[in-house]
């Protein structure tokens, strides 16, 4: 009788590991360069996978995917499963990267450092020894903007389109270090620069999604390199294009993409130490709830000149609701064409802390027709305009951040009459509280919306001269005072300091070279000379890890 039921004991912990641990998970390697590496089989040590397409084929919930250094002309395409039933892992061991281009040989010449070769679909990127050429006429999206009654025709027509940055012409147009596709002969033309040294190595994009996914649950990937997609001639995705949920990215870099770097959607998500940098659109795009994004970038984006008021710079949170119940901290966004970071409708309870923003042709953060923000302990300098922008935002924290030496005002919250058409969000601009921020050399510090509502501000340090110093209502009506009067008609920032000093010589040669590690000793004395300035301690329960009322923001 014992060793019966030992025996049923023993098939029912086998049977409830079997429920555990998934059939298929296994250890696969992908190494091309390996003897012995074949597309079949396990992808064992002894023989692994050749190619990543193959490998993703095989990849099964719970499998560990290790692809080798090197360089990749593949993608990583999710098959169609039933993930989550066990933690995926995709890593790469030293460098890896992928690429969307192919190394292009055998062209035509026609003389006058102009090339040919027949190609059969339109790409976006072409790069000679690296560098990208300039494209010459083109389309995206399915046909924009030459196909007749295209959906995107419409919008920001007055400003050129969505796409402003784009070079009409043909190949009677082509300057030096610049491509042409011919659609109705399927020709790709090259106009190399007398500068371009031969051996040249020519690569075209041809690969639109370098990694990408649906319906995925509980995977993880890190350390791999993307480049040089193609995605905008048909798709409006990222490079990397992920959709689902409990999914992490670690040192994950989709740099040098032809439109979006990432495009990540669900819930969950954490993105850490990755980078979407000096790609033809926008760098990152995101929406969900609970998505971490720790110690990321996205610098140098818009490299093709889309419209700044649709979508270009270096990330933009919109549609669906964008970010709800996140986190951005310790993010870089410098040198874009257009904002640094843009919060855009019906974003709600998100903190941004220790970020960087500066440089941006734009503004350096904007948090627009959302709510709940909690801003704190950022550096936001140099930007071509606003500073920290809240359009028709209400119930926000902004606290504790450097705004600085920004070409527009520093701190904006308005209400121009933008509503909510359901009624679910408050986009009067109420409820808003700023407090304990540094607004330093900006065109002028901050402005309020012109019906002040219960907005407040208190215990802020303004420094510059008298324009630099006096805040504002607007925009109807817009007044500017100098502080004592401004709090005399207002009642506002009866505890914020005002400070004439000159622009420090140093900071100011920082900004002038747009220097990616600023100066910052002046505001390093200026901080721990500072007492704590008397806010209302009720004001700080929704700002974390605040221990005193000075402003702390961290490169």
């Amino acid at each position: 009788m014992l060793r019966h039921e030992l025996h049923w004991l023993m098939l029912t912990l086998l049977l409830a590991v079997t429920c555990v641990v998934p059939a298929h998970a296994a250890e696969r390697l992908v190494a091309p360069d390996q003897p012995g590496a074949q597309d079949a089989g396990p992808g064992s040590a002894k023989a692994p996978y050749k190619t990543l397409s193959y490998a993703m084929s095989q990849l099964q919930p719970g499998d560990h995917l290790i692809i080798a250094a090197g360089t990749y002309r593949d993608a990583l395409l999710f098959p169609v499963r039933t993930w989550g039933s066990a933690e995926t892992l995709i890593e790469g061991r030293g460098r890896v990267l992928v690429k969307g281009s192919d190394i292009v040989e055998d062209w035509h010449s026609l003389g006058g450092s102009r090339y040919a070769k027949p190609w059969p679909a339109e790409p976006q990127q072409v790069f000679i020894n690296d560098q990208a050429l300039t494209q010459i006429g083109g389309t995206i999206f399915g046909g924009f903007p030459e196909k007749a009654g295209h959906p995107l025709l419409a919008l920001h027509r007055t400003q050129k389109g969505i796409w402003p940055g784009r070079r009409d012409g043909d190949q009677n147009n082509m300057i030096a270090g610049s491509f042409y596709y011919d659609r109705d002969n399927k020709m790709l033309l090259l106009q190399l620069a007398p500068t371009d040294r031969n051996p040249f190595v020519i690569e075209v994009s041809v690969r639109p999604l370098l990694m990408s996914g649906e319906k995925l649950d509980r995977i993880t990937v890190k350390n791999i390199n993307f480049q040089h997609s193609n995605t905008s001639t048909t798709l409006r995705n990222g490079m990397v294009t992920l959709i689902g949920n409990h999914l992490t990215l670690d040192g994950i870099h989709a740099d040098f993409a032809d439109s979006v770097g990432m495009d990540l959607w669900g819930d969950d998500i954490t993105i850490r130490n990755s980078s979407a940098n000096y790609c033809g659109q926008l760098g990152l795009k995101a929406r969900g709830h609970r998505i971490r994004l720790i110690n990321n970038e996205t610098s140098g984006n818009n490299t093709r000149g889309f419209n700044k008021w649709w979508e270009a710079g270096g990330a933009k949170f919109v549609g669906l609701g964008g970010l709800q119940d996140s986190q951005v901290s310790g993010h870089r966004a410098l040198n874009n064409a257009g904002d640094g970071i843009w919060f855009d409708w019906k974003n709600r309870n998100n903190v941004i802390e220790h970020g960087f923003f500066a440089y941006n042709q734009g503004m350096g953060l904007q948090y627009e027709a959302s709510d709940q923000a909690v801003i704190v302990n950022n550096i936001v300098i140099g930007n071509e305009q606003r500073g920290i922008y809240l359009p028709h935002s209400s119930h926000s924290v902004v606290a504790f951040n450097l705004v600085a030496s920004n070409h527009m005002q520093g701190i904006v919250i308005v209400d121009e009459g933008r509503r909510d058409p359901e009624g679910v969000f408050d986009m009067s601009a109420r409820g808003n509280k700023v407090f304990g921020n540094i607004m330093a050399w900006n065109a002028a510090p901050l402005v309020l919306p012109t019906e002040i509502a219960d907005n407040t501000s208190d215990g802020n340090v303004f420094i510059g001269d008298a324009a630099q110093t006096r805040p504002g209502l607007g925009w109807v009506h817009m007044f500017q005072e100098e502080l004592q009067l401004w709090t005399t008609r207002t009642q506002q920032d009866e505890h914020s300091l005002r400070m004439e000093n000159a622009v420090d010589d140093n900071f100011n040669k920082s900004i002038t070279a747009r220097n990616p590690s600023p100066d910052l000793a002046w505001y390093e004395a200026l901080r721990s000379k500072l007492n704590p300035l008397p806010v209302n301690p009720d004001w700080l329960k929704r700002v974390p890890s605040v221990t005193d009322f000075r402003p702390g923001p961290a490169l």
